[in-house]
């Protein structure tokens, strides 16, 4: 019987109005990978201050590391096995993947470094205190911060890493909402946890939620959503709508459409890069409305 394989959507970032009236880069990255039996996908959000020059490269970084790693045959292999593991067992295997996710992203910021040294018009508008620290080779790696939600879904198993903010929402077969991924109350307002931080293990910054049974659709958000939006209840009923546009119009008509709107979303709300990646079942090969109309029932957050 072949792989019945969801319908994904990962458009370009869309760069915030506000960087463009600042003539800014955009600091998301986003990545799709599709293999034969598995489906990932990544956002990463750069932290674009001052300290962080470099960050629009460190989010590129993230979302590569993460796809390199999560899709790893062996990685996989393992997960898929952990499934029939103790919950600590399966725990050990995805530490070992966020952590190997941590290396190459910092191998990948330090070959960066090598072959583009810092220079002293870097550190132009910066605060003293940072221009100092990268002058003596100390925690250059922040210079690339960025956020990183990451979401590897096969056939028998889900699995979303976290780090930082922006959201993953998913949608049962109920129609019922929720953030599966432990929230991380370091990340408030403008401050956020990152892939630079050089505690992300130990201080247990990168979340992550694993599930043998898949949800009807995954839903991940930068900030540059959730700041548009406030409150959790707002943010659910954007991806509610997003949800309802591929049953009621279909995926074509969807896709152009939010395509259309999120421009208009970052003038109009948080002014900031947005980027917005779904994953959403078939049933039988299709999407099942009958199944997913009931997303305009309650929802529950976490």
């Amino acid at each position: 019987m072949p792989t019945i394989m969801p319908i994904v959507y990962l458009p370009e970032p869309v760069r915030g109005f506000s960087h463009i009236q600042d003539d800014k880069p955009c600091q998301d990255a986003s990545l799709l990978i599709r293999g034969r039996r598995h489906t990932f996908i990544a956002i990463s959000d750069g932290h674009g201050g001052n300290p962080y020059f470099r960050s629009d490269l460190g989010s590129r970084f993230a979302v590569a590391a993460a796809g390199e790693c999560m899709t790893d045959t062996n990685v996989i292999s393992a997960l898929r096995m952990s499934k029939k593991s103790t919950e600590k067992e399966r725990n050990q295997v995805i530490l070992q993947l966020k952590k190997s996710i941590l290396c190459r992203w910092n191998a990948l910021v330090h070959e960066h470094m090598e072959n583009n040294p810092f220079t002293e018009s870097d550190y132009n508008g910066i605060e003293q205190r940072y221009a100092e620290r990268y002058r003596a080779g100390e925690y250059a790696e922040q210079a690339y911060g960025a956020t990183l939600i990451a979401v590897l879904r096969t056939a028998s198993f889900v699995l979303v890493l976290q780090i930082g903010d922006g959201s993953c929402v998913i949608a049962d077969k109920d129609g019922v909402f929720s953030r599966p991924v432990p929230e991380d109350e370091r990340c408030f307002l403008n401050a956020t946890t990152s892939i630079c931080d050089d505690d992300v293990i130990d201080a247990d910054k990168c979340r992550h939620y694993y599930s043998g049974s898949l949800p009807a659709a995954i839903m991940i958000g930068s900030d540059g959503i959730d700041d548009s939006y406030v409150t959790h209840e707002r943010i659910n009923e954007f991806y509610k709508a997003v949800l309802n546009l591929f049953v009621q119009k279909g995926e074509k008509t969807a896709k152009k459409e939010i395509a259309q709107y999120l421009p208009e979303l970052t003038e109009k709300g948080s002014r900031d890069d947005i980027s917005i990646g779904v994953i959403i079942e078939r049933e039988g090969g299709r999407l099942d409305e009958n199944e997913m109309m009931c997303y305009d029932g309650d929802e529950k957050v976490k």
